[in-house]
């Protein structure tokens, strides 16, 4: 297949799997009974200094969360100009859709330990998705010219 129209399958693939990320992260309320409900109050309510600034742990999770949407905003509209770019380029790009391979990868081993499946599969569809691209890329990739032997003229 066609690395371009593979990078905008990464693309749309990583859209599919952020936006549901956004959706359960932003849209979640305590379903576990009165001990979340504590457990997030005291999230919320107990401030420490951490740098010199007023935090709570509920502010860390909260950010976290966020940055996570926010990465998946910039990877969506990374592979989206990669896959433009793949029809003029494809020897410079692969070096780019490797590391995104590798960081898809390891957010899905990331999500495994510390997370649930979900996140997991979408990685794994992503960083497929990814392979298959860069496969592509390298097979669209000129080999060198044949070196001479022998003396020259």
């Amino acid at each position: 297949m066609n690395p371009s129209k593979l990078l905008r399958l990464s693309s749309i693939l990583a859209g599919l799997q952020y936006a549901a990320h956004a959706m359960m992260f932003l849209t979640a309320k305590p379903a576990h009974g009165h001990r979340e409900t504590f457990v997030l109050e005291v999230m919320r309510n107990q401030r420490f200094d951490f740098g010199g600034f007023s935090r709570s742990y509920w502010d860390f999770y909260f950010g976290y969360g966020l940055l996570a949407i926010l990465w998946g905003v910039v990877e969506i509209a990374l592979l989206w100009q990669l896959s433009v770019l793949a029809t003029k380029d494809a020897l410079r790009l692969s070096p780019i859709v490797a590391v995104l391979l590798l960081a898809n990868i390891a957010h899905a081993v990331l999500a495994a330990l510390f997370f649930f499946p979900a996140p997991v599969v979408g990685d794994a569809v992503v960083a497929a998705s990814l392979a298959w691209a860069l496969l592509a890329l390298r097979a669209k990739t000129p080999s060198a010219p044949p070196r001479l032997t022998g003396s020259a003229p």
